[in-house]
């Protein structure tokens, strides 16, 4: 046996003592120990969401289910082979594949939901078709024969670990192929991007070594992904050799031990997982030391999950998470710069003094003053001064009315957690749909909009290009339908950039009415559709002698739902000559009269100035959100204020909702 092959030092019989481990276990503890240990405490494996398509699963399905009627599948391949006319070929391959999916939309109704994405999946296994039918030059033989005797399979081989400890390890290879010179590959097909490839070639590499062990074969590990169009990914012999001698094997030796004790595994090294974790709870009642990324999940996990039955499944919280812990670093490096402050401005002239303790926000530090000897205007004549000689700290003096400021951005900033807020609100946003959170202001409290309350029934955001508009967007969205069923709100999204919404909106899928709107020219019909709506019930409201869309649900048995449109960018449809009356006046429509109706809109734009946002569209557009922007004059535009020209960027946000000018922090989402 030479260096590069790979050390499988026990026969296929398995011993009595030698436990039993699955491929997909050895994928779990590759992404993390501990949820390879709760699925043996329950009885299963832990299945974690795939990638960013939330068709995955079921494209794996059809390829584990084509690939088990292996005999089927090698008749159909050979006839496929002796077919002169590959395309006839490959759309024959097609039609079977096409079948299998059928058969799984017909079994997942919230599929409906996510057309685009299932028109991706079929263009996916068309392209897998075409990769599974024999080139004309490669001969029948070669191609098929390797097929005929191994596809779908399944593969039993007792490896060892360097300690010697052994485990039977069992799995079902996808496919074998014959390459070119009559060598054969192991092809593991995946509708995923390339977040998980580290994954699937350590796979690839385990399905080599069974083969090798189990059927003598020795196969080239391959990874043809379909997103939708076929990407093929080669691992060489000794790449795979490598990754079972020095990962795969002593894993499997570790995963031997944490299946005795599973209070041994270690957590896992990949941040990003927590959030999404099926076993999360469970995690955290089983290991009971504190684990940030799981016990400060970050804000995706307050995604909904698509369900057939319109469920949401909404994330554990911790009791301690529902209150803002105390800010001991905040406020400790606030009153150090408080200190420096005042310090400067008694070295300038005037005496003043802090009027109450410094406010700690989670980007920005407050400290109010006030001057006992002097007049506030001698303040204003040395602030700039005061500015230039703490520009280090990037102090800035502001006045409200009569009150002094003095505003510094904190050096390590605190980040705001969407599930937080969530939790922290969550009896509020229950109550009624159409209730959203927007941030944490700058005293901690929970900034919360209400689309049924007419000072915000409707939303006009503005902020530059890094500003965080898009993810406040997707934070508002979250936070209107987490509490809520897709019968109760429902959002028609619009994109033209196709860049905000991305795999967001496969998340909030069973909330959307339709898929989202990229073609400016195709949303106008919608708009049209939504003011036609509006109408209508507004006779049925009527009827029934309702003044709002909450008494009507009230008193009628077939209840209506809350209908949200979320445009990005609309400077794009105000940009296009054709479209831009049409669409103004299908705002001013809406905007007027379609509150009590409960339909609502949300307008964002990166561009926020009097061509964008003329007076007509303003004007109906009674909530306002500016992020940052470029000068005084766009600020204006959005809040009727100066002021958004000067936030931090980054979801900092000034906001009136009909309560006031509020600044805070939009929370990551």
């Amino acid at each position: 046996m030479t260096s590069n092959e790979v050390r499988l030092h026990v026969g296929l019989s398995q011993s009595p003592d030698v436990p039993e481990l699955s491929v997909t276990e050895v994928r779990n503890a590759l992404r993390c120990p501990r949820s390879f240990a709760l699925g043996r405490a329950r009885g299963q494996s832990v299945t974690f969401p795939i990638g960013s398509s939330s068709l995955g699963a079921m494209f794996h399905r059809i390829v584990e289910r084509f690939a088990r009627e292996s005999e089927k599948a090698a008749q159909l391949r050979t006839s496929i082979a002796a077919t002169a006319e590959r395309e006839h070929a490959s759309r024959a391959l097609a039609d079977v594949l096409l079948r299998h999916l059928i058969g799984e939309l017909a079994a997942a109704p919230e599929a409906a939901m996510m057309p685009g994405e299932v028109d991706d999946l079929a263009e996916a296994l068309r392209q897998l078709a075409s990769s599974l039918t024999p080139p004309a030059e490669r001969g029948t033989a070669e191609a098929v024969q390797p097929i005929r005797e191994h596809v779908g399979c399944d593969l039993r081989a007792q490896l060892t670990g360097p300690g010697g400890v052994s485990a039977l390890i069992v799995g079902r290879n996808e496919e074998l192929v014959g390459l070119g010179e009559g060598g054969l590959g192991v092809v593991e097909f995946k509708l995923a991007d390339e977040a998980s490839e580290e994954l699937d070639r350590a796979q690839g590499a385990l399905y080599r070594a069974l083969l090798q062990r189990a059927l003598e074969i020795d196969a080239v590990p391959a990874l043809l992904r379909y997103n939708p169009r076929p990407i093929m990914t080669t691992l060489s012999a000794s790449e795979a050799n490598a990754l079972v001698e020095r990962r795969i094997l002593p894993l499997i030796e570790q995963m031997v031990g944490w299946s005795g004790s599973p209070d041994s595994a270690p957590p896992t090294a990949r941040r990003d997982l927590c959030s999404v974790c099926p076993v999360r709870a469970e995690c955290a009642d089983t290991y009971q030391g504190r684990f940030e990324p799981r016990d400060c999940a970050l804000a995706g996990a307050a995604k909904p999950v698509p369900d057939p039955e319109g469920k949401l499944s909404i994330p554990s919280v911790s009791k301690a998470d529902v209150t803002t812990p105390y800010d001991m670093a905040g406020m400790e490096e606030a009153e150090e710069i408080q200190n420096r402050i005042v310090a400067e401005v008694r070295r300038q002239g005037v005496g003043i003094m802090p009027r109450k303790q410094p406010t700690v926000g989670p980007r920005l530090i407050s400290i109010e003053v006030h001057c006992p000897r002097h007049r506030v205007a001698q303040l204003d004549r040395v602030a700039e001064d005061v500015e230039h000689q703490l520009s280090n700290d990037e102090v800035r003096y502001e006045r409200i009315g009569p009150r002094p400021f003095f505003t510094v951005p904190r050096k390590t900033p605190r980040q705001v957690e969407l599930t937080t807020l969530l939790a922290r609100k969550g009896d509020y946003l229950r109550e009624r749909p159409g209730r959203f959170v927007v941030g944490e202001g700058m005293n901690g409290d929970v900034i919360v909009g209400d689309l049924s309350d007419g000072s915000s029934c409707h939303l006009l955001i503005g902020g530059q290009t890094g500003s965080g508009k898009s993810v406040l967007l997707r934070a508002l969205i979250s936070s209107m339908c987490h509490f809520h069923a897709p019968l109760a709100i429902r959002f028609t999204l619009v994109d033209p950039k196709r860049v905000t919404f991305g795999s967001f909106a496969a998340s909030v899928a069973t909330h959307l009415s339709g898929p989202v709107f990229y073609d400016l020219e195709a949303f106008l019909p919608a708009l049209d559709d939504l003011v036609a709506e509006m109408e209508t019930r507004y006779e049925r409201m009527e009827r029934c002698r309702a003044q709002n869309i909450d008494d009507y649900n009230a008193s009628s048995a077939e209840k209506l739902a809350r209908r949200v449109v979320v445009v990005d960018e609309f400077q794009d449809l105000i940009a296009v000559k054709s479209l831009r009356q049409p669409f103004i006046d299908a705002v001013k429509r809406l905007g007027a009269k379609a509150r009590a109706a409960g339909i609502h809109l949300i307008l964002a734009t990166q561009r926020p100035d009097r061509s964008t946002v003329p007076g007509e569209i303003k004007a109906n557009l009674c909530g306002r959100i500016a992020l940052r922007v470029q000068e005084a004059v766009n600020s204006r535009i959005i809040l009727d204020h100066g002021g958004a020209e000067s936030l931090l960027g980054r979801g900092d946000l000034l906001a009136d909702l009909g309560q006031g000018l509020v600044r805070g922090q939009a929370p990551l989402a």
